[in-house]
């Protein structure tokens, strides 16, 4: 954030390149550059696999206040129904979280669980499919630009206790969360047969294919799935990665360290002879080891 950058230029900014749009929810969506987009009331807010803003679905007539009478911080913006008060809460990061193939897993989960926390605080719509926000910048919602400088996510933490941010059988799991969770399953198959189609001379669309169908059927496992945009979006982003980035040398390192991973859970020699350590033989300690 620059010093004579405000926060509609921040929302600005930080929209997808080429973001969704659309005038009805549920309705047709448009894919446009995000000087036109931001013309509509409703836009796509995160790029699928970069997240620089946590938005939360309120859906009552007390919206405008909401944060404050929870005791959550006031959000960057709020822009609401004008017919119905009710209204969608932005909080910007100071630093987005990615779901990239080299971006921290452990980040990505502190994101979840300080996204599921501020949605039970705020009682906010847990279901919410995060696609699309209220356009903070659309004449059609009441919007009201709050904090002026983007949180941290620890900050936003220290405001949630453990309770906020239990996992729960009635709670779904969030739009963020089934994003990891696709992007997870999709990896995982995406490390182990990139070498096979690239020794069938197989292209990248044919790749990208085969994981589209990784990602569908994994998709189709959520009580509410995630959108086609978002799907396919996943699966672009993890097939150009590992396409572009695998080798064979690369391929070589990680079949290596997962041998190596594999015989450090054995009891090799490298490891020593614990039944010595014990002063007893060996086939009497694995028949201790087994009757535990």
């Amino acid at each position: 954030m620059t010093a004579h950058e405000t926060t509609r230029d921040i929302f600005l900014r930080t929209l997808p390149a080429r973001p969704y749009c659309t005038n009805v929810l549920g309705g047709r969506l448009r894919i446009l550059d995000k000087s036109n987009a931001s013309k509509y009331a409703m836009i796509q807010h995160n790029s699928p696999m970069v997240w620089p803003w946590l938005i939360f679905d309120i859906d009552g007539d007390d919206s405008y206040e909401r944060a404050e009478k929870r005791g959550c911080p006031p959000p960057t913006f709020i822009a609401l129904n004008r017919e119905n008060g009710h209204g969608h809460a932005g909080y910007l990061l100071e630093s987005p979280v990615s779901a990239h193939d080299g971006s921290s897993r452990k980040a990505m989960s502190f994101f979840l669980d300080v996204e599921r926390g501020m949605t039970t605080k705020l009682g906010a719509d847990h279901a919410y499919p995060s696609l699309l926000t209220k356009n903070a910048l659309s004449p059609r919602w009441e919007t009201e630009w709050q904090a002026r400088i983007p949180y941290r996510l620890d900050t936003l933490n220290d405001y949630l206790t453990k309770a906020d941010k239990r996992k729960t059988t009635k709670s779904e799991p969030s739009a963020m969360g089934r994003n990891s969770s696709v992007f997870d399953s999709v990896s995982k198959v995406a490390y182990k047969q990139w070498h096979a189609y690239h020794k069938a001379k197989k292209s990248l669309h044919e790749f990208e294919l085969m994981l589209r169908l990784v990602a569908d059927s994994h998709n189709r496992t959520f009580p509410i799935p995630l959108s086609y945009p978002e799907i396919s979006g996943i699966v672009r982003s993890v097939a150009k990665w590992v396409w572009k980035e695998f080798s064979p040398q690369a391929f070589s390192r990680i079949q290596a360290a997962r041998g190596k991973k594999a015989w450090s859970r054995r009891d090799t020699l490298g490891k020593g002879k614990p039944w010595e350590a014990e002063g007893i033989s060996k086939a009497s300690w694995y028949r201790h080891r087994a009757a535990i």
